[in-house]
C-alpha cells in the first residue's frame, strides 16, 4: 500500500502540474490575443494619423472618430480616445503611465495594466502622436473582466480536475491496487521474511502475467536452488563432522598405542604383587586370619590400582559425542599427566605441573580438551631427551578473560620458518613413520571450537612452549599449593 500511495502521489503531482500549466497557457493565450488586437489598433492609428479627419478629431476631441476607426478591429468592451500629454492643456485626461515614457517611446505603442475607477483592471495602450509640435496620444483601453473571469474559471477547472483525479486514484487503489499490487507485494514480503529465517518451503503463488508475476517466479526458483544448496551443505557438514570425529578418535587411539608400553610396566608391578600374595596365601593353609587378611588387603589395593589405570586409559580412548559442561581445568591436566607419566618415566623425562589452589572452571568438552593436553604433552615428551623436564603450567590469574595453559619442553626446538605451518594438516617434524601430521591440526580445531586460541614460541636448541588459552567461566584464581606425587609437582 505504501508503494501504491507513492505512485498515486506522483501521478497526482504530474496531473496537477499538467493541469496548472494548461490553465496558465490558456490565460496567456487569451492575453496574447488582447495584445494582438491592441497592436492592430495601434497600427491603424499610425496609418491614419496624417489624415485630416484624424487631426481634426484630435484637435476637437471628437472620440467618435477613433471609435469608428476600430469598430471592425476591437470588441465592444474596448474604448479609444485622444489625450494630450501636456497637463496644462484644456481637455487633457489623466494617463495611466508616466507621460515621459510615452514621449520617449520613439513613436512605438506603450502598454500597461492598471486598476481603473471601481477597482476593475484594464489594459491600456498609448500610441504617441505629435500634432503641430505638441505631444499627444491615442489611449486604447480594454477591461480585463472577461480575461480575469476566464482565468478564475481555468483555475477552478484545474482544481476540480486535480481533486477528481485524486479521488479516482484512491478508488483505483482501493479496488485494483490492493488486488494487483498490495496483496502480491505483501505475499512477497512475507516470503522474503521466511527466506531470511532459513525457511525455503511454501512457494509464492502470484497468478499474474506482469513484472510481479515474473518476480514471484524468480523468487520461487531462487528458493528451490537455496533449498537444494542447503541440503547439500548440511550433508557435507555432517560428513565433515564425522570425518573430524574419526580423525580425532584415530588420534586418541594412536596416543593409546604409544602409552601401551608404559602401561605394561605400570600394570606389571601390581600384577606381580598380586601373584606373590596369592601364592603366599596358597602355600601355607595354616596361616593366621590376620596374615590372610593382610595379604588379601594387598591384593585388593593392587587390583584397584590396576583398575584405575585401565579406567583412565579406556576413558581417554572411548569415542563419545561432544558435550560441553562446566569442568575444572586442573582435573584435565592431572588426568593427562597421570596417563603420560609411564611413558615419560620410560624415557627418563620429568613431568611437572604447576596448578592454582582454587578451581579453574570453564565450559568445555572434557574428552576433547584432554585430547588437546595429551597431544601437546606427548609432543613435548617426544621432543625431549633423557634427563630433561616437561612442564605444564596453568596460570593462576586469567588474562583478558581467558585461562592460560603453557606446556614447555627443553628439546631441540622448531625451525623459525616452520612455526607458522605446524598447525596445518599432515605437517610433521617427526621422522617418517612416527607421526601423521594430524595431531596439532586436530588440537587447533578443538581449541577454535571452544572459542580459544593456541600459539607456539620456539627457540632452536632451547625448547618450545605451546600456549593454550581457554575462555573462563565464573572462575576465581587463588593461591598456589605445592604437593608432590612421584615426578609430578602440583603447585
Amino acid at each position: 500500500m505504501k508503494l501504491a500511495a507513492k505512485l498515486i502521489l506522483l501521478f497526482i503531482i504530474a496531473v496537477s502540474a499538467v493541469t496548472i500549466m494548461a490553465s496558465q497557457l490558456a490565460s496567456m493565450q487569451s492575453f496574447a490575443g488582447l495584445e494582438k488586437r491592441h497592436r492592430a489598433i495601434a497600427s491603424s492609428v499610425n496609418a491614419n494619423q496624417k489624415t485630416s479627419g484624424f487631426q481634426t478629431a484630435a484637435k476637437t476631441g471628437a472620440n467618435i472618430y477613433f471609435e469608428n476607426l476600430i469598430r471592425t478591429i476591437a470588441n465592444n468592451g474596448t474604448r479609444i480616445r485622444w489625450t494630450w500629454l501636456e497637463t496644462d492643456i484644456q481637455n487633457s485626461i489623466v494617463v495611466r503611465i508616466d507621460p515621459s515614457i510615452i514621449q520617449n517611446a520613439n513613436g512605438q505603442p506603450v502598454s500597461v495594466i492598471d486598476t481603473a475607477s471601481g477597482g476593475k483592471r484594464k489594459y491600456f495602450t498609448y500610441v504617441p502622436v505629435t500634432l503641430e509640435g505638441r505631444q499627444g496620444a491615442v489611449e486604447i483601453a480594454t477591461p480585463l473582466n472577461d480575461l480575469d473571469s476566464q482565468s478564475r474559471s481555468n483555475w477552478f477547472t484545474a482544481i476540480f480536475i486535480i481533486v477528481a483525479t485524486g479521488f479516482m486514484c484512491i478508488g483505483v487503489v482501493m479496488i485494483a491496487g490492493v488486488r494487483w499490487i498490495a496483496t502480491p507485494l505483501a505475499g512477497l514480503t512475507k516470503k522474503m521474511e521466511r527466506v531470511g529465517k532459513g525457511d525455503f518451503s511454501s512457494d509464492l503463488k502470484i497468478h499474474a502475467n506482469d513484472e510481479l508475476g515474473q518476480l514471484a517466479g524468480a523468487v520461487n526458483q531462487m528458493c528451490d536452488q537455496l533449498r537444494q544448496q542447503q541440503e547439500t551443505i548440511e550433508k557435507e557438514t555432517h560428513q565433515r563432522i564425522d570425518a573430524i570425529e574419526q580423525l580425532r578418535h584415530a588420534d586418541r587411539l594412536k596416543t593409546v598405542g604409544q602409552l601401551a608400553a608404559g602401561f605394561a610396566h605400570e600394570v606389571g608391578t601390581p600384577l606381580n604383587v598380586i601373584s606373590g600374595r596369592a601364592e603366599m596365601i596358597l602355600s601355607d593353609p595354616n596361616r593366621s586370619p590376620e596374615q590372610i587378611a593382610k595379604h588379601a588387603t594387598a591384593v585388593k589395593t593392587e587390583s584397584e590400582r590396576i583398575s584405575k589405570i585401565i579406567q583412565k586409559l579406556l576413558h581417554f580412548s572411548r569415542r563419545s559425542p561432544s558435550q560441553k559442561s562446566k569442568n575444572d581445568l586442573r582435573e584435565i591436566i592431572r588426568h593427562s599427566v597421570d596417563l603420560i607419566q609411564p611413558l615419560a618415566d620410560k624415557q627418563k623425562i620429568k613431568l611437572t605441573a604447576n596448578l592454582p589452589a582454587t578451581p579453574a572452571e570453564a565450559s568445555f568438552d572434557f574428552n576433547q580438551l584432554q585430547q588437546v593436553i595429551m597431544n601437546l604433552i606427548d609432543n613435548a615428551v617426544d621432543a625431549s631427551s633423557a634427563g630433561q623436564t616437561v612442564s605444564i603450567c596453568l596460570h593462576a590469574h586469567p588474562v583478558d578473560g581467558q585461562w592460560t595453559i603453557e606446556i614447555s619442553d627443553q628439546g631441540s626446538g622448531i625451525e623459525p620458518n616452520q612455526t607458522d605451518v605446524i598447525f596445518e594438516p599432515f605437517f610433521t617434524t617427526k621422522e617418517v613413520g612416527s607421526g601423521t601430521g594430524l595431531g596439532l591440526s586436530i588440537v587447533h580445531g578443538i581449541i577454535e571450537e571452544h572459542g580459544g586460541s593456541i600459539d607456539c614460541q620456539s627457540e632452536l636448541e632451547k625448547g618450545t612452549t605451546m600456549t593454550v588459552r581457554i575462555p573462563i567461566d565464573q572462575a576465581s584464581p587463588g593461591k598456589a599449593e605445592t604437593n608432590s606425587t612421584g615426578n609430578v609437582q602440583i603447585e
